[in-house]
């Protein structure tokens, strides 16, 4: 496997910033490609840093896409960066043209973990047509309810504040139950949507409820529920599982 990275000037962001990605030596594509989001306080080297997601990337000979976003939200923020434009339209051309991508929409899947699982669920509820299945780990599936909590600290206010706003009201795209409804109502394709959380992670309500709503609706949607809490050894543990939901059409716990 090859591990490269990209140190390059954004357009969209007007500052230079990095891509981590792993691919097979030999230009292998036919697993497609992994956009891989990081959470809120890592970057984009954490993943490879702290999973085998490389020994997952070069079992099923994929491309995996490790951008990073620092603490957006994957959100063209209020008073900041356009990020969700950055990861959804210069990201892809970028790559597109540096790498050896197979860019064929039913291979390109999305994926991430806590803020990352609210951007790739949110990427491909706004983008079906370019992403074939996502997998959220531990993701924030109900940001306005995670701007309401009452035991936010005075620093992460004013951090959402510059993200959301400062009456921190989501808008309907940033929204996931909107962004779902949508993509329903238009009748049109939908991409397999794959949820894990630990049964002891401060997020495990929200993705309680998101999965209740979900699998009544026609998105073909998986939940899954383990021991665990909001860390590392968890999102190792159900890397296993995303990889068995995007390439195998399963959801394999051990």
């Amino acid at each position: 496997m090859a591990h490269i990275t990209i140190e390059t000037g954004s357009p969209t962001l007007c500052m230079n910033t990095s891509i981590h990605v792993v691919s097979s030596d030999s230009g292998e594509t036919s697993g497609g490609t992994l956009y891989l989001l990081h959470g809120a306080g890592d970057n984009a080297s954490t993943w490879q840093r702290l999973t085998t997601i490389e020994m997952y990337a070069q079992q099923y000979g994929c491309t995996v896409i490790m951008p990073e976003a620092n603490r957006s939200y994957y959100t063209d923020m209020e008073y900041g960066l356009n990020y969700f434009h950055y990861i959804t339209q210069e990201l892809p051309d970028l790559c597109k043209r540096q790498l050896n991508l197979n860019s064929d929409p039913a291979k390109t899947y999305v994926a991430g973990l806590s803020m990352g699982g609210y951007g790739a669920l949110k990427c491909a509820l706004t983008y079906p047509e370019r992403y074939r299945k996502v997998a959220s780990l531990s993701g924030v599936t109900d940001i306005q309810k995670r701007l309401q909590d009452p035991m936010m600290p005075p620093d992460m206010i004013k951090e959402m504040k510059a993200v959301f706003g400062e009456q921190l009201v989501v808008k309907p795209n940033q929204d996931l139950y909107t962004l779902s409804a949508n993509l329903l109502q238009q009748g049109g394709a939908l991409p397999d949507i794959l949820s894990c959380c630990g049964d002891h992670d401060p997020f495990v309500e929200m993705n309680r409820a998101f999965a209740e709503y979900m699998q009544d609706t026609a998105f073909e949607f998986r939940y899954v529920e383990t021991p665990g809490t909001h860390e590392w050894r968890f999102w190792e543990q159900h890397l296993r599982t995303m990889f068995d939901f995007l390439y195998n059409d399963k959801t394999k716990v051990e």
